[in-house]
């Protein structure tokens, strides 16, 4: 296992271990002090609840002092007297942090000091410095900020950042009429997205998105993490995660020929040549007119198979590929209609071996079926198993442990 520390990191640290550890001595108090909260399984129910809010008072008057401490710093100069680099780089250094966040730091504490009334509620702990920033992001843009920045302070101390920065939005507006289309497109300069493989074989996401994009994002995945049953034992970032990978599978169904097709007809083999009996995949009958009507007004795609008691057979449509082909896709959703464990529609599923590829299983009808991201995932982890009948229809088998892929 690798545990290098990257230079930069290493710079850092040797600006951190370079630096002063002169300080008041109070702050020794406050960490001796620190040291004689009890712990927290100690508390009865009532002590749970009411040390939440003293305990964040503490946090935001700390994070206050922290904030005028890094300013002052930078209006002296500091970090070019010690020769730590700039402002940003020294405190977060000093902070254990990036010099993103200690510039950050500077920057808030800058602002803080054209804005009293807001430092002052800082200081004394009504306000977060989510708030903090919230405002200081707001103040130049709103007429006469400097009227009604105590309101305003005092609103802060009442509500959440979210809704905090809901009202200062509504008053940009009312102070510029363009103001809603200039904060939004500033914001949206600093949109992004990470992705990134690790070297556990895990990917990582992350980066900022815009409102709009957002909330769009988050709408269509919302429907997606519902839990799926009293058994569904996942957390809401598992849900999450799992309603994007829906999501990708959904715009990969997209990109298939299936999805400019206008139907997909089901044609039984044992009526040709006599003629043609075809149906929808809801079951509606077409006869050969209508069939022949059909396929001249719109975009069809074709699957021939044989009606049994338990639904439609597609013939094998074997090919020597690992992946299942353009047809055999079309085969299988006329087969198994979507998941065949949970139901979800095919566009969020995917083709399964029965028995596995490596083990010599054929990229064939006769051992595929239609799985979701999910039981796909549940399957190979051991979950349940599935078993192809002699009738060419796919069954599901209970039980834990290997997955053991067979055919009847």
């Amino acid at each position: 296992m690798s545990m290098e520390i990257s230079q930069q990191a290493q710079r850092r640290r040797r600006i951190h271990d370079s630096l002063p550890t002169d300080h008041p001595a109070v702050l020794d108090q406050i960490l001796a002090l620190m040291d004689e909260l009890p712990d927290p399984s100690e508390l009865s129910i009532n002590e749970t609840a009411g040390s939440l809010s003293p305990a964040a008072t503490a946090r935001n008057r700390m994070e206050a002092w922290l904030t005028a401490v890094a300013a002052e710093a930078d209006a002296r100069g500091t970090a070019k007297m010690l020769l730590a680099g700039t402002t940003g780089t020294m405190v977060g250094a000093a902070t254990n942090s990036n010099p993103a966040a200690g510039s950050g730091l500077v920057n808030t504490g800058r602002e803080l000091r054209c804005l009293p009334a807001v430092a002052a509620a800082f200081r004394e702990g009504r306000i977060s410095s989510w708030h903090v920033t919230a405002l200081a992001e707001a103040a130049p843009r709103i007429d006469g900020f400097q009227q009604i920045e105590d309101s305003l302070a005092e609103l802060a101390s009442q509500v959440e950042p979210k809704e905090l920065r809901r009202i200062l939005d509504v008053l940009i507006c009312q102070s510029i009429p363009e103001g809603a289309d200039i904060d939004h497109n500033k914001r949206r300069t600093r949109r992004g997205l990470k992705l990134g493989e690790r070297q556990d074989g895990m990917w990582k996401l992350s980066g900022l998105l815009d409102g709009i994009t957002g909330q769009k994002l988050h709408d269509a995945l919302q429907p997606l993490m519902a839990h799926t049953g009293p058994t569904d034992n996942r957390t809401a970032t598992q849900r999450r995660a799992d309603a994007l990978d829906d999501l990708v599978s959904m715009a990969r169904a997209n990109t298939r020929p299936m999805g400019v097709s206008g139907l997909t007809v089901l044609i039984d083999v044992e009526n040709l040549p006599e003629g043609i009996k075809a149906a929808l995949e809801d079951g509606t009958l077409l006869g050969p007119d209508t069939f022949d009507w059909v396929s001249c007004s719109v975009a069809l795609a074709a699957v021939f198979g044989q009606k049994t008691p338990k639904g439609f057979r597609p013939l094998a449509l074997a090919r020597s590929k690992r992946r299942a082909t353009h047809d055999q896709w079309l085969a299988l959703v006329a087969r198994d209609r979507g998941c065949i464990r949970c139901g979800k529609p095919p566009r969020y599923t995917e083709a399964h071996h029965i028995i596995h590829w490596r083990d010599g299983g054929l990229t064939d009808l006769s051992n595929l079926c239609l799985l979701c991201s999910r039981c796909h995932h549940d399957l190979h982890m051991g979950d349940f198993d599935v078993l192809m009948g002699a009738d060419g229809i796919p069954t599901l088998i209970s039980g834990r442990g290997p997955p053991k892929s067979r055919t009847g």
